[in-house]
C-alpha cells in the first residue's frame, strides 16, 4: 500500500491543465470526470447534486462523473472544479501513489496522469492491465464505476461541520475476558506465520505462489476450527483469477452484524513473479489476522466476525473492492472493518501505529484507540483523511461502510518497501504482537463477548417535537422486544456522538418494554442502547444503538 505524499505529483501539477487541453473539448453528449472542490464559493444546488455520479472521495475533492452539458452550467455558477477527462466512456481509471517525480514519468509514458489531492494521482491508459507495466513501487487503487458515498459540499450557504467523537469520551466497560484474550497473543507465533508466508518466495497475485499462500491460509483457519470460504474473482481484464480467504465466527445475538478485521496476502517487487518475499508488506498484516482467528476461534459474541485475507491489493485493490461491492449489493449489514496494512517495519523505538479513518469512520478509529488504553497500551496518531486510499479499508469507505486502516508509518519509512529485501529480519515483532493485542480488543469490544444476560433486540426510537411561543423541546421514544429469560428491568443509555460514551438515563429499572426520554433540545441529534438486566442483577451486553 501507499499513503500518500505530496511531492510524487508536483512535476504533474502545472501540466494538468494543458494535457487536458490536448485531451479535446467537453462534448455534451459524452459524460466528464471533473474533481470539484468541497469547499465552494456558493451553495451547490442539489438539482446538480444528483446528476454527479460519485467515482472517489478525497479529502478536499469529489471525483464524479457529470454530463457533458452540466459543464457549462458549473462554470456558470462560478463553482471551483477542474476537468480531468473530457470524455469518460468505459475507461479503467486508477489511483496512483508515486513517491518520486522519476515514478510519475513512468506512469506518464504508460497513460494519462492527472495531479488530485495531497499527492494522489488519476491514471489511466488504454489498456486495463496496466499493473504489469508501471514500477512496483507505484501502488494502484483501480476506481469503483460508482460509490455509494453521497457527494456533499461545504459552502457559506450550505452545510456545518459534522460534531466527531472524541477518542476520551469513547468508553466500555472492562471486560476481563478481552483482556484474557489480548494476553494469548504471542510474538513467537507471529514470526512463524510471518516466516510461513515469506517461504512461499513470492505472494505477486497470478502466480501459483500466490494460490499456494492463500491455501495455506484456508487450511491454517479451517484448523482453527472456523467456518472458512475461497471467494474467487478475475481480475486485470479477466486474465487472471485468485481468491479472497475468509473465516467467520457466527455471531449468537445478531448475527446479521458483522464485524471484519482484514489483511492483504499478496505481495509484490521488481521482481515481482519470482521474488516478492513482502514480510512487512503484508505477512505482519496478514499475520495478525490469522493469530486474531486463531485466539477469538475459542469464544463467542454477539456479532459475527470475519477475518478476511485479501488478494490482488497490489494490482489495484481488486480483492476488497470485489468484496465490498458484493457485500453492499447482498445487503451486508458491516458494523466495522479493521484493516491492517504493514505493522511490522519500526524505524524507531517506541514505534506509534498511525490510524487513517474518513469522516463517518471516525467514530471507529476513536473506538480502536480507546480499546488499545484499556487492554493493550500503545502510542497511536489517528488522522481524518479521505485521501488515503491506498489500501483495502478505501473499497468499504466507497461502498459507504465505516472502516480504519492501521500502519506502521505515513509517509512509509521502511527502505525495504516492495523491494526483495521485504523479510522477516528486518522486522520488530515486538511492535507487531503490540498492534495485534490493540486491533484484537477493538474488534472483540465491536463484536461483544457474549454474555450471560442475553440484550433486547429490536430497539427502535421516534421524536416527536414539541413547541411553545418561545421554546421546542423534544422527546424521544423507545421501543424494543423483550431480552429472553428470567428479566427484572432494562437500563436505557444516551450519547451524543455515535459509539460514544453511553450515560444512563434511567433512575431505577425500566420494567416496561418503552421508555420516554423527555425535554431534549430539538437541535441535537442522540444515539441510544438498551441493555436487559436480570434477577441475579447481572446486565447484558449493549442492544444495536438506534438514532
Amino acid at each position: 500500500m501507499r499513503v500518500p505524499r505530496s511531492a510524487g505529483f508536483q512535476l504533474t501539477a502545472a501540466l494538468s491543465a494543458w494535457l487536458v487541453l490536448l485531451s479535446g473539448p467537453v462534448r455534451s453528449a459524452d459524460p466528464a470526470l471533473i474533481r470539484i472542490d468541497k469547499r465552494q464559493p456558493v451553495g451547490v444546488p442539489t438539482t446538480l447534486t444528483a446528476q454527479m455520479m460519485p467515482r472517489q472521495e478525497l479529502a478536499s475533492a469529489w471525483l464524479v462523473e457529470v454530463p457533458g452539458a452540466l459543464v457549462a452550467r458549473l462554470h456558470a455558477l462560478h463553482l471551483s472544479f477542474d476537468i480531468l477527462d473530457p470524455a469518460a466512456t468505459g475507461r479503467a481509471y486508477y489511483l496512483a501513489f508515486a513517491p518520486e517525480s522519476e515514478q510519475v514519468a513512468a506512469l506518464a509514458s504508460v497513460g494519462q496522469v492527472r495531479l488530485l489531492d495531497d499527492g494522489v494521482g488519476l491514471f489511466w491508459a488504454d489498456t486495463e492491465d496496466v499493473r504489469e507495466q508501471v514500477p512496483a513501487v507505484i501502488s494502484l487503487k483501480r476506481l469503483s464505476d460508482t460509490i455509494r458515498t453521497p457527494v456533499s459540499f461545504v459552502s457559506p450557504a450550505r452545510g456545518r461541520a459534522r460534531q466527531r467523537a472524541l477518542d476520551a469520551r469513547i468508553f466500555a466497560p472492562f471486560d476481563a475476558r478481552i483482556a484474557e484474550m489480548v494476553d494469548q497473543v504471542s510474538a513467537s507465533n507471529l514470526s512463524v506465520l510471518i516466516g510461513d508466508l515469506q517461504s512461499f518466495r513470492t505472494r505477486y497475485a497470478s502466480t501459483a505462489s500466490c494460490e499456494a499462500s492463500g491455501a495455506s491460509i484456508h487450511d491454517y483457519f479451517r484448523y482453527q476450527g472456523l467456518e472458512t470460504d475461497a471467494d474467487s474473482f478475475t481480475f486485470s481484464s479477466n486474465r487472471y483469477t485468485t481468491s479472497n480467504i475468509i473465516a467467520t465466527i457466527p455471531g449468537q445475538v445478531s448475527p446479521d452484524r458483522v464485524v471484519i478485521v482484514c489483511a492483504h496476502y499478496d505481495s509484490t517487487s521488481s521482481q515481482a513473479t519470482t521474488a516478492a518475499p513482502g514480510a512487512d508488506d503484508n505477512a505482519s498484516g496478514t499475520a495478525a489476522v490469522m493469530e486474531m482467528a486463531r485466539i477469538l476461534a475459542g469464544y463467542q459474541f454477539d456479532y459475527t466476525i470475519k477475518f478476511i485475507a485479501f488478494s490482488a491489493e497490489e494490482w489495484g485493490l481488486y480483492g476488497s473492492r470485489h468484496y465490498a461491492q458484493a457485500a453492499r449489493q447482498r445487503g451486508e449489514r458491516i458494523v466495522g472493518v479493521i484493516n491492517l496494512d504493514m505493522i511490522g517495519y519500526a524505524d524507531v523505538v517506541p514505534e506509534d501505529l498511525n490510524l487513517f479513518v474518513n469522516d463517518s469512520s471516525d467514530w471507529l478509529g476513536s473506538k480502536f484507540v480507546a480499546a488499545a488504553a484499556r487492554y493493550a497500551p500503545l502510542d497511536i496518531t489517528k488522522a481524518i483523511n479521505a485521501s488515503v486510499t491506498g489500501s483495502d479499508h478505501s473499497p468499504f469507505w466507497d461502498q459507504g461502510y465505516s472502516a480504519l486502516l492501521g500502519i506502521e508509518d505515513s509517509p512509509l519509512r521502511n527502505p525495504h518497501y516492495h523491494k526483495t529485501t521485504d523479510t522477516i529480519d528486518t522486522l520488530t515483532l515486538d511492535f507487531a504482537a503490540a498492534i495485534t493485542k490493540a486491533s484484537l480488543a477493538a474488534v472483540a469490544e465491536l463484536a461483544q463477548p457474549a454474555s450471560v444476560v442475553a440484550p433486547p433486540t429490536g430497539v427502535r426510537v421516534s421524536s416527536h417535537v414539541i413547541r411553545s411561543l418561545f421554546t421546542a423541546r423534544r422527546m424521544a421514544v423507545l421501543t424494543w422486544d423483550a431480552a429472553p429469560g428470567a428479566i427484572a428491568g432494562y437500563n436505557i443509555y444516551r450519547a451524543l456522538v455515535s459509539h460514544g460514551d453511553y450515560q444512563r438515563v434511567n433512575a431505577s429499572l425500566v420494567r416496561q418494554l418503552y421508555y420516554v426520554d423527555r425535554f431534549l433540545p430539538s437541535d441535537t441529534a442522540y444515539y441510544y442502547v438498551v441493555t436487559a438486566v436480570d434477577a441475579q442483577g447481572r446486565e447484558s451486553n449493549y442492544s444495536l444503538e438506534a438514532q
